[in-house]
């Protein structure tokens, strides 16, 4: 690509802000990919980073376009729009439009679509690839390769942000909804910051007992010089890189009043220590609840929510920026896929029902329900057949036997049934108990006290 090619390229790039998924391609003269997105290359069931390796003829020449408009508007040197179908069952009303340079020769085409899935193709196999990519071609947007997918302008702002902030130690508190991914941000932040090569420290204040937070967090000093029963808290082995203080609210009143002096004074004491040790670490915060609301309430230190609250980033839900479901349910599926050796290549109907759902747990929940379809190749629904719901007894039958030698009276049983579920709820919950206890209707203690009766009817 010469360097006008570059920057034309560069500029149509924009074209994957849009918060509306769609097909995008912007190709050379003779066809060869430059940018796509994600949800061009689920249309059609493969890797965005191998889409970048091809010539769009070679795909229709596979089996996995039914033409190309790109060609078409190559050919013709003039702007061509027709309906395209995928072998995934995608119908797209697809435009290519050819950008031509000086001497009225086509210079690159900018091909995308308005829709997306239309009525599905039946009858339709996925192909094997035989196409060879005639050019290797890197992928745009660095972002996706450290873990982040930022197809939505909402995220890409954030990347910018990110970026922007990075060299500094300025303290950031990143608000979300839980599941959208505030510590990937935050180790997004730790990577591109010049603490790169330090620890990153992530702290649940949710799962930490509340008796134990100062012990976690600062560490105890030995009793004697003889005896080694010393500990280093979570904040001086946080020592030149990141401490990520993940649900920041859940944090016990006395507590936030010690962490405030540390954050003050950048240096801590542990627990019977007489010497002040240096603190030398970025702290980065975040939670899925409102802090101010908490503070007018007396249920978080104002001085607190002033000290962590230098550089606010919120997330925005899923549900709001389409083109990152997109990205993330291609992502995902390429992942389970190799981590299962399936194939399992996702079809307009089922890509729909996606589009469509809310996903309150956002990327969470997102990424269990695609593990799912992975796996099974169909997702549990609420109507569900009586073959499914006989089947469903039998795994109950299977988990009374199995529990009965263990549990000596109903009481046992209930434990060992209520643990298993919150177990299966803290899963859910990426280990969140504050959580769980608020989907439960019941205090965060009850769960832990739910945990500890399981283990001991069980002799764990």
């Amino acid at each position: 690509m010469n360097r006008s090619q570059d920057g034309l390229a560069n500029e149509y790039a924009g074209l994957i802000d849009g918060q509306s998924p769609g097909t995008l391609f912007v190709t050379d003269a003779r066809g060869n990919i430059l940018i796509s997105n994600e949800f061009t290359a689920l249309t059609i069931g493969i890797p965005l980073e191998e889409l970048l390796k091809y010539n769009v003829q070679d795909l229709v020449n596979a089996g996995y376009y039914s033409d190309s408009v790109t060609m078409k508007a190559i050919a013709a040197k003039k702007k061509v729009s027709m309906v395209i179908r995928t072998v995934q069952g995608f119908n797209v009303m697809s435009t290519a439009t050819p950008i031509l340079n000086q001497d009225g020769e086509v210079q690159l085409v900018v091909t995308s679509s308005n829709s997306y899935p239309g009525e599905a193709v039946r009858g339709e196999t996925p192909p094997s690839p035989n196409a060879k990519p005639r050019r290797g071609a890197v992928r745009l947007d660095p972002d996706t390769t450290s873990g982040i997918i930022a197809e939505s302008l909402a995220m890409k702002q954030i990347i910018q942000v990110c970026n922007q902030i990075a060299s500094y130690d300025s303290k950031v508190l990143i608000l979300g909804e839980s599941g959208t991914g505030k510590e990937i941000i935050a180790k997004y932040i730790h990577r591109k910051s010049s603490r790169w090569n330090g620890p990153f420290i992530p702290v649940n204040c949710a799962a930490i007992p509340v008796d134990s937070f100062e012990y976690e967090l600062f560490g105890r000093e030995p009793q004697t010089v003889e005896n080694t029963d010393g500990k280093k808290g979570l904040v001086e082995l946080a020592a030149g890189g990141v401490l990520f203080l993940d649900e920041i609210a859940e944090m016990p009143l006395d507590m936030q009043a010690k962490l405030l002096h540390v954050l003050e004074s950048s240096e801590l004491r542990r627990i019977g220590g007489t010497e002040p040790i240096p603190v030398h670490c970025r702290v980065i915060c975040a939670t899925n609840r409102d802090l101010w609301s908490m503070v007018q309430q007396g249920q978080f230190r104002e001085d607190l929510y002033y000290r962590i609250n230098v550089i606010p980033i919120h997330i925005p839900p899923l549900r709001s920026r389409k083109p990152d479901l997109v990205g993330l349910t291609s992502n995902f599926i390429a992942h389970f896929n190799s981590a299962y050796g399936k194939r399992y290549m996702l079809g307009a109907d089922e890509f729909q029902r996606i589009l469509d759902q809310p996903w309150h747990g956002n990327a969470r929940e997102l990424r269990n329900y695609i593990e799912r379809l992975v796996i099974t190749g169909r997702v549990q629904s609420d109507e569900r057949s009586g073959e499914e719901g006989l089947n469903d007894a039998f795994a109950l039958d299977h988990f009374i036997s199995r529990n009965r030698e263990r549990a000596n009276s109903l009481k046992d049983f209930a434990a060992i049934a209520e643990g298993r579920y919150i177990k299966q709820m803290l899963a859910e919950c990426g280990g969140n108990a504050a959580e769980v206890a608020k989907r439960l209707g019941v205090d965060r203690s009850v769960v832990y006290r739910k945990l500890k009766k399981m283990e001991e009817v069980l002799g764990d």
